[in-house]
């Protein structure tokens, strides 16, 4: 059935243009079908509160009505030898309609969609409009007044916009097609976040399911077939970018799902790392042992941060560990990264055997040259300290041609010097490890930078949370995976987590693996990082707490 209306008179002094209202398959039966969905008007009822509107606005009204896909693409074609613009509910052509679209796209006048009923919230068919991107704008679950919102929006946005546009200045038509551009998007954008809204809701549907039946959280099966599928409905050019946003979405469904199921999953075995109260004290610690010897950079952040402790040397980083892992110590304070010199690599590998960290603060590093007495700068030829040192002073080393011999602390560069008794040999370290082996200092900067410092841990044997908790230190391994660290990483940004450090030490015993050790800005507990830290725990092959510890700030 065809249905329309004669153009009405047009005043010869106030000529209205016309918009026209285009209805598809059985709107004809509004009324009758499906008032649930649908409402009670008919749809008479629409075409007279259309005809109301558009006087308001100043335009004539138009109508069309039809059941034949064909009928409904001529009209849009005769449309535009008289019509301003459309006004579209394709009713069901809008789900599969091309030839639809081809007559809109061939019309070059702005046409708006419009749906009586939410087609967001419809049957997963109901969802798509193939029309809508050749529409200036969709509306939709405003039922009658869907017409009348679409009939304004088309006329004050898309008409007389354009048509103010067209008779300004031409940097005017760029913005206001810009604007129109926009305006799209904006659209576009509400509807995605509407879907999304929905899938989410089906989301955490899903994880009441899990949590009856005891399924995994993540299927990874399951997510491939999902990614392939949108790579599968894109064109050639989207294919990526299409598995990539699924990769997002279902990266947030995982990350909701494991929010809720926190409360039962922190007590399973995959999640036994995750601390159940911030109630720890150090307290105990009577005892602390540290890597080198007197005047050592180590020995200073273990008074600092144990002042009332009794501080006993270790021959090295290793052995001071031992003493804490056989009880003859209750800490042990390491060097864990320097400004300059970078991570220390010993210690990194040391974290990963079982020890934890309770507390960490910054040390001011200020290396001095220490030197037998009497030796002036060019007898130099040879300085000696640890690693890191030598890194932190490369500048001077290689300026003045000294070759670096490696020791096992600052500390002991020192007592190197003062055993060879050679004038050529000077060490590298603090001055309180210079006096305290009767060296002198030569009055000239060493280190590459004036402001350099570096970052000193406590480790003990269980992890020990404290209510003042500010950092938490994780250690990650990750799967042979495309985007693996960055899907990793973007767990912690979807939960609005700073990340304070990131760094990556090899495997042992697995060459080309590596782990990543990461610091998080989070209080005790933070729900967040725990929802974060439970997430990785059963994604990942190796995922393990380090610490979740406060910070000393630094000396003055």
């Amino acid at each position: 059935m065809k249905k329309t209306s004669a153009p009405k008179e047009m005043n010869s002094e106030t000529q209205k243009q016309t918009i026209l209202l285009i209805n598809g398959p059985n709107l004809n039966m509004l009324g009758k079908r499906d008032p649930a969905q649908y409402g009670n008007f008919t749809l008479q009822d629409v075409e007279n509160a259309f005809i109301v509107k558009a006087e308001e606005l100043g335009f004539n009204a138009r109508f069309f009505q039809s059941n034949i896909e064909g009928e409904i693409v001529t009209a849009i074609h005769e449309a535009m030898d008289y019509a301003a613009g459309i006004v579209i509910n394709a009713g069901a052509y809008t789900h599969y309609s091309y030839a639809l679209l081809d007559a809109i796209q061939l019309a070059k006048i702005p046409v708006m969609e419009v749906h009586i009923s939410d087609i967001s919230k419809r049957e997963p068919f109901r969802r798509i409009s193939v029309i809508q991107e050749a529409c200036v704008g969709q509306i939709s679950g405003l039922g009658l007044n869907s017409y009348l919102v679409g009939l304004e929006q088309l006329v004050n946005i898309h008409i007389l916009k354009n048509e103010e546009s067209a008779a300004s200045s031409r940097p005017l038509k760029v913005a206001s097609g810009m604007e129109s551009l926009r305006n799209k998007i904006n659209e576009i954008d509400t509807l995605l976040i509407n879907l999304f809204h929905q899938r989410m809701a089906v989301s955490e549907k899903v994880a009441a399911e899990k949590s009856s039946s005891g399924a995994p959280v993540y299927d990874a099966d399951r997510e491939d077939r999902v990614y392939q599928a949108a790579r599968d409905m894109a064109p050639a050019e989207m294919k990526d970018a299409a598995a990539s946003l699924m990769r997002t979405v279902l990266r947030l469904s995982r990350a909701r799902q494991y929010e809720i199921l926190l409360p039962q999953l922190r007590n399973q075995t995959a999640t036994a790392i995750l601390p159940q109260e911030a109630d720890g004290s150090l307290d105990f610690v009577k005892k602390v042992s540290f890597g080198g010897t007197a005047g050592s950079y180590s020995e200073m952040a273990a008074k600092h941060l144990f002042p009332e402790a009794e501080c006993t040397p270790a021959w090295s980083f290793s052995d001071a560990c031992i003493k804490v892992m056989e009880g003859e110590a209750d800490v042990a304070v390491l060097p864990l990264a320097n400004t300059s010199g970078g991570d220390v690599d010993a210690v990194y590998r040391l974290l990963q055997q079982h020890l934890f960290i309770a507390r960490s603060t910054e040390i001011r590093v200020e290396h001095v040259l220490a030197v037998l007495p009497g030796t002036e700068l060019d007898d130099i030829k040879t300085v000696v300290s640890h690693p890191q040192a030598l890194a932190q002073c490369s500048q001077i080393i290689t300026d003045r041609h000294w070759t670096a011999e490696q020791a096992e602390n600052t500390a002991y560069a020192p007592a190197d010097v003062l055993k060879r008794n050679d004038k050529s040999v000077a060490a590298i370290c603090s001055s309180e490890a210079a006096d305290a082996h009767g060296l002198e200092t030569l009055p000239l900067q060493v280190s590459d930078t004036n402001c350099n410092k570096t970052r000193f841990i406590a480790v003990v044997k269980k992890l020990i949370v404290t209510p003042d908790a500010s950092r938490l230190s994780i250690i990650m391994h990750l799967p042979h995976r495309i985007g693996a660290l960055a899907s990793a990483l973007e767990v912690f940004s979807d939960k609005g987590l700073n990340l304070s450090a990131i760094s990556s030490q090899p495997v042992p015993d697995r060459p080309w693996e590596y782990a990543f050790f990461i610091d998080i800005s989070a209080r005790a507990l933070d729900t967040a990082a725990l929802s974060v830290i439970c997430q990785l725990s059963y994604e990942l092959p190796r995922m393990q707490i380090l610490g979740w510890y406060g910070e000393t700030p630094e000396p003055k």
